[in-house]
């Protein structure tokens, strides 16, 4: 194992300059998050930004371009409400997670860029971004054959579980994070390198799905399973092939994005992106969510909370309150489609009943019990839409507000909306259903006839 991180970190370059290791030591405020320092336009790192812009880029209309350098800005990747992921994905010829991963963990030298190659006028003086790159010695062409790689291992065959969903996942990540540093009134202060592992996390957290969940992992004995003991299947898989991919070679992947970090960073890193991805396995939801239910708020004008005033600006304790409260926040992200704009939300919905619906007919067609939701001729939609709010996504929304303020204004607006269409579309079903069974018993009875009822128009049929 020494001899592995030795030869890791071998080639790993000289710190950057004091002042932002200095800046990795302390406690990071909300400026810290968004705003990045200004370049120095003689420095070699700026001539190396200048050419750093995905090839992809350059293959894209002028038009689309100019189009990307909003939809991709710092301002608009914040939003909640009003960002589609599909159309961006259209306009990146099918490469949204390159994109979109540029466009936040290349910050803030990625909004320098974009608006640069459409000739807008600015000024990269406190451009806000992350600041990665320089803060963990990472080449922008580094970072972006990352973002290409693992995006080539999302199977764009999958309806839900693909390139998209994971650059979705992301960008939500990204939301909640800046929800989180411009409430001023709560301590969710994640460290530079928490805020680096849970992004990292929300883009490989899928790579290599098959389409075909856990459930059938196991029932059906596949190798992963095997391989995992059923224990989070899909979960450890996507965990191993990412940093398989991304070390290569005793840690000569070009892809290697954590080369140029320390090595006890890279160990915590690791780590915490390992505990983020577990962290989504749906069969943990509930004792998760339990851990966020009794976790005290560190709110600045709560006294209500059972926490200890005194150790609000201990670093530790924050950092630690954070990094539980982000973590659950990327769950929540992968799972947070019915809290999006409806008409993105029913796309969503489409896309996951479909990639069920495919999975329930492999089950047929191999023997095995068939999962929950899976099944084409007895899962209703709308139910089950309303099933999955009621159970899951608004008790969590719920417990979140407390470390989130932000969620009570902006997202649990648009949950509510899609519950009522969804609730709608359900009673609207459930009344055809009754009185088709009400018509046919009915008659059946006098005349020995069946009748059946579709769309109000009635049509008989000799017994």
């Amino acid at each position: 194992m020494l001899l592995f991180q030795k030869s890791f970190f071998n080639n790993r370059l000289k710190k950057i300059i004091d002042s932002c290791c200095n800046n990795n030591k302390k406690e990071i405020t909300t400026t810290d998050i968004i705003l990045a320092p200004s370049l120095n336009n003689t420095t070699l790192e700026q001539q190396q930004y200048d050419h750093s812009v995905p090839p992809e880029w350059y293959e894209l209309d002028r038009e689309v371009r100019i189009q990307l350098c909003y939809y991709l800005s710092w301002e608009n990747l914040m939003k909640w409400e009003d960002f589609d992921i599909f159309m961006i994905s259209k306009l990146c010829n099918g490469k949204p997670l390159l994109f979109v991963g540029w466009a936040i963990l290349a910050s803030p030298h990625s909004q320098y860029l974009m608006e640069k190659e459409t000739m807008k006028n600015n000024n990269n003086k406190n451009k806000k971004g992350y600041n990665f790159l320089e803060t963990y010695n990472i080449s922008s062409k580094c970072m972006i054959d990352f973002l290409r790689g693992i995006e080539d291992r999302y199977r764009v065959d999958n309806p839900y579980h693909n390139n998209i969903h994971a650059a979705d996942v992301l960008q939500s990540t990204h939301a909640f994070l800046v929800m989180g540093s411009a409430d001023k009134r709560k301590r969710l202060l994640p460290s530079l390198l928490q805020l680096f592992s849970i992004l990292v996390s929300a883009v490989i957290h899928d790579v290599g799905h098959p389409g075909y969940n856990n459930t059938f992992q196991s029932n059906s004995l596949s190798p992963t399973s095997l391989l995992y003991n059923d224990t989070s299947v899909l979960e450890n898989h996507h965990i191993s092939l990412a940093f398989r991919m991304i070390l290569g070679t005793e840690g000569n992947s070009d892809w290697n994005i954590f080369k140029g970090m320390d090595p006890d960073d890279f160990v915590t890193c690791r780590k915490l992106i390992t505990e983020a991805i577990l962290h989504t396995d749906m069969a943990l939801h509930f004792t998760k969510l339990d851990e966020i239910k009794k976790l005290p708020s560190q709110n600045n004008n709560d006294t209500t909370d059972e926490c200890n005033n005194d150790d609000d600006d201990d670093n530790e304790d924050t950092a630690a309150y954070s990094w539980k409260v982000i973590k659950f926040l990327m769950h929540m992200a992968d799972i947070s489609n019915l809290a999006k704009r409806k008409s993105i939300s029913i796309q969503w919905t489409d896309r996951v009943l479909t990639e069920f619906f495919r999975q329930g007919d492999k089950e047929k067609e191999l023997g095995l019990p068939v999962s929950p939701l899976c099944d084409r001729n007895t899962t209703s939609p709308s139910k089950s839409q309303v099933g999955f709010i009621d159970s899951i996504v608004r008790p969590s929304l719920q417990v979140l507000q407390r470390h989130l303020p932000s969620i009570t204004t902006i997202i649990l607006p648009l949950l509510e909306i899609n519950y009522k269409h969804w609730e709608e579309k359900e009673l609207l079903s459930s009344k055809k259903t009754s009185k088709k069974r009400t018509i046919t018993v009915a008659i059946g009875r006098e005349k020995e006839t069946s009748l059946e009822v579709d769309n109000n128009i009635v049509v008989s049929r000799a017994a």
